[in-house]
């Protein structure tokens, strides 16, 4: 199984420092990857959520600050020499498929060809108001949003003769670094999303925290690959999971919440599942002191 960390560029604060001494670090170590996630807003108000009955507020210890996604892979790409660069995941509807595919090609350019392209549509509503896009219909749109980002990618002259982001014929650049395409994951909150991954993208990237969830997406995702005619080994999955220290979890806890040894032994039970990367993001324990946020970090180095 390769292993990645996910970056904290996002919190009330986020530290620069700690993003390239992180980034530096897990190479260092020998991982295979970072990754860094998206956000454009944390209203203050409650948000309806998918799958959620109720209205809820996100917290503002990870959504009040987030640094961009793209632009931290570019900074990070200067600084590093062979660690993949992940996106995990970008909301990939917010931005116009031409505009996403060549800041992903740009930074695929001056990494060398390291960026893997995580995307989701996207899910709350105040984030595509601000973006001026609709928010209905995201599956579709995204199949042709991915669509369109191959397209960019490919070669030209550029075509893309209808839908919501048309292209004229054009040269459009940059192009991916030595290959046809930055491989693309699809998250998703939705069997319908994870079929959709099955049918169109280079693999799966799950958030998952229960083990008998993860099973029964995977079962789907396989299915479907194999119903369209693509060979379900040849997809990867790349799991991302919220490492939590807890001394005293115990019977029933969810995945990756423990200690650094239950940590390992869940990493044994998802690679038995077919998992073949998995992303811990070391998150901090509910009551988290200065001296907690110091054990994490010396973790993180560790």
């Amino acid at each position: 199984m390769e292993l990645g960390v996910a970056l904290p560029n996002a919190g009330r604060t986020v530290v620069t420092e700690d993003l390239v001494r992180l980034a530096t670090g897990a190479e260092a170590a020998g991982l295979h990857s970072v990754w860094v996630m998206d956000r454009w807003l944390r209203p203050r108000g409650a948000v309806t959520m998918p799958g959620v009955p109720v209205p809820v507020e996100l917290p503002p210890e990870g959504y009040a600050c987030v640094l961009d996604p793209i632009d931290v892979l570019a900074h990070l790409a200067a600084l590093t020499r062979s660690v993949r660069l992940g996106t995990s995941a970008v909301l990939a509807l917010l931005q116009p498929p031409v505009l996403l595919a060549r800041r992903l090609a740009t930074v695929d350019q001056l990494s060398h060809g390291r960026v893997v392209a995580g995307l989701a549509p996207g899910w709350m509503r105040e984030e595509f108001a601000a973006a001026g896009t609709p928010a209905g219909s995201t599956g579709r749109r995204l199949e042709e949003h991915l669509a369109a980002l191959r397209a960019v990618w490919g070669p030209n002259p550029v075509e893309i003769p209808g839908g919501a982001h048309p292209v004229a014929p054009s040269d459009v650049g940059p192009k991916p670094f030595g290959r046809a395409a930055i491989p693309v994951l699809l998250g998703y909150s939705t069997a319908a999303g994870i079929r959709r991954a099955a049918w169109l993208a280079d693999g799966l990237h799950p958030y998952r925290t229960d083990l008998d969830e993860l099973a029964a997406d995977l079962a789907v995702f396989r299915a479907a690959a194999a119903e369209a005619g693509r060979d379900p080994a040849a997809l990867p999955v790349v799991l991302r999971g919220d490492a939590v220290p807890d001394q005293d979890a115990g019977e029933g806890r969810p995945l990756f919440r423990g200690t650094v040894e239950q940590w390992a032994q869940d990493a044994r039970r998802v690679a038995e599942l077919g998992v073949g990367h998995l992303v811990l993001q070391v998150a901090a324990p509910p009551e988290t002191t200065l001296d907690t946020l110091a054990d994490l970090r010396r973790r993180l180095d560790r």
